[in-house]
């Protein structure tokens, strides 16, 4: 059989870093899982047997959403860099690699940018993104990468928009509606900051286990209990959970309480033994800060893209998800 130019085209191009990359996540994602979820929840049809145009294969609209996230894409998005197409469709249609990556050989089934969003939307309303995020996670456990010797939490701000007020013909002061009203205000290191919080829970490789989004001025450590509720052996932190009753709780349990330590009222200094302990815990503890720093700076996620809680908790899971695919490969390699 004789190749097309566009065969060709795909394996000229399967040595670059984005091909390698999106091979990885092609051969590990549960796109057979996800499709039944989709099926039973009743937000995808697939037309087999049917006449008329076919509908677009379920394996193009999810991974049209792992490409958004991985590279910081949005609808149209904004833009990074200025020789980036403006919204997905259209990196779908400029790389091969996003061909290779979802199967397509015929520019009549990529799907525009209206369709992934309407689709986007669907999974949101049905609050199906959280069961995506679970079906990463049960393929992680059945290659046994996530590890069972504790539990590392933290938290980060997510900043969003902030209602900006005006004066009406009146004089009378009224708010901008397109700021998100779930958003709240809060003070970190003298600074004034409007937004929402991500919880996160991961093992002690800083695999997501659990993900909650909260308002900004919710306290990190209302969110312990529903972070760790499964732990028995475990628990590490920083000094913003630290609570005494905490820890003789957590030992009375028989689970090890690495918490961070700070001065309480009346102690000048800490003792030398919890000096060495702070700095023992926080050597594990850092590593759930890598999850935040991938989903940042990597995903481009600095900011919220939806009004109210309800929503970004759905793309908070949807960034878990796509952290945990990326992080795969290489511990699947460190494994063997």
């Amino acid at each position: 059989m004789q190749l097309s130019f566009f065969d060709h085209a795909m394996k000229y191009q399967g040595g670059k870093k984005s091909m390698k990359f999106l091979n990885e996540m092609k051969e590990i994602i549960p796109f057979e899982a996800i499709e039944k979820i989709l099926i039973e929840k009743n937000v995808y049809k697939p037309n087999k047997g049917k006449t008329g145009r076919p509908s677009i294969i379920a394996k193009i609209l999810v991974g049209s959403l792992f490409l958004q996230n991985w590279y910081g894409l949005s609808d149209p998005m904004t833009r990074v860099t200025v020789s980036l197409p403006e919204t997905v469709e259209e990196l779908i249609h400029d790389r091969i690699s996003f061909r290779k990556f979802l199967d397509i050989r015929d520019e009549d089934t990529i799907p525009d940018e209206t369709t992934i969003c309407k689709f986007r939307n669907k999974l949101i309303k049905e609050e199906i993104l959280g069961d995506i995020f679970e079906e990463v996670k049960k393929m992680m456990e059945s290659k046994r990468l996530i590890l069972n010797e504790g539990t590392l939490i933290d938290a980060t701000l997510i900043h969003s928009s902030e209602p900006k007020r005006k004066k009406d013909d009146k004089g009378k002061v009224i708010s901008n509606k397109a700021h998100d009203s779930d958003a709240t205000y809060t003070s970190k290191r003298g600074r004034k900051h409007h937004g929402l919080k991500m919880h996160i829970a991961t093992d002690t490789n800083g695999i997501i286990k659990k993900v909650i989004a909260t308002t900004a001025s919710t306290h990190d450590s209302t969110q312990f209990d529903k972070l760790t509720e499964d732990e028995n052996k475990a628990i590490f932190a920083d000094s913003g959970y630290m609570q005494k009753a905490r820890k003789v709780a957590l030992r009375a349990k028989g689970i090890f309480a690495g918490i961070v330590e700070r001065r309480v009222r009346g102690q000048s200094k800490l003792r030398p033994k919890q000096s060495r302990n702070n700095t023992r815990f926080s050597k594990i503890r850092c590593l759930v800060e890598l999850p935040f720093a991938f989903i940042k700076q990597h995903m481009n996620f600095r900011k919220t893209r939806y009004r109210g809680i309800e929503k970004n908790q759905q793309h908070f899971f949807m960034l878990a998800a796509c952290y945990n695919l990326r992080r795969t490969p290489a511990l699947v390699r460190a494994r063997n």
